[in-house]
């Protein structure tokens, strides 16, 4: 009789610590990927090109899509050269950006590189007199894609 009170002591206690962390509601973020596309125009750039529109959309949770700073770069080979343009994805996850010629001499190829930041939301009640929602959050991670490549010619 002895074993049996302490064997049901040892798995309330068991019991009790699993059910402890569940109780308080605390969730880790939930961790939402995607893709990035990026096209650009023209797709031969020649000495009288002035500038590249580049153009896309981020495909993720509805969440993770609004909002989003993406940056830009061009890509020779193993050389990323940072572009000072940004731009930001509207309601659907699609932007549009202009960007200078590049540098690069010709002949050459590059690539238009597409960064978007990471961002962490918490989703919750914005309605007057509600409280707000508990432990509902997305992290939503840093996406990169390429376009296809890009001819300089002179």
């Amino acid at each position: 009789m002895r074993k049996l009170i302490t064997a049901c002591a040892v798995c309330a206690m068991a019991v009790g610590l699993v059910a402890v962390p569940n109780a308080l509601g605390v969730k880790s973020p939930k961790q939402v990927g995607g893709t990035v596309t990026v096209s650009a125009t023209p797709t031969t750039i020649e000495s009288t090109t002035t500038s590249v529109t580049a153009s896309g959309t981020v495909a993720s949770n509805s969440g993770c899509k609004k909002d989003r700073t993406v940056h830009f770069s061009y890509v020779n080979g193993s050389t990323a050269t940072p572009l000072a343009v940004t731009a930001e994805t509207k309601g659907n996850g699609s932007y549009t950006a202009t960007l200078p010629k590049p540098t690069d001499a010709a002949p050459a190829s590059v690539t238009v590189r597409a960064t978007v930041d990471p961002l962490l939301r918490k989703v919750g009640s914005k309605k007057k007199g509600k409280k707000t929602k508990k432990g509902r959050a997305f992290n939503c991670l840093e996406l990169t894609g390429d376009s296809a490549p890009l001819a300089i010619s002179s």
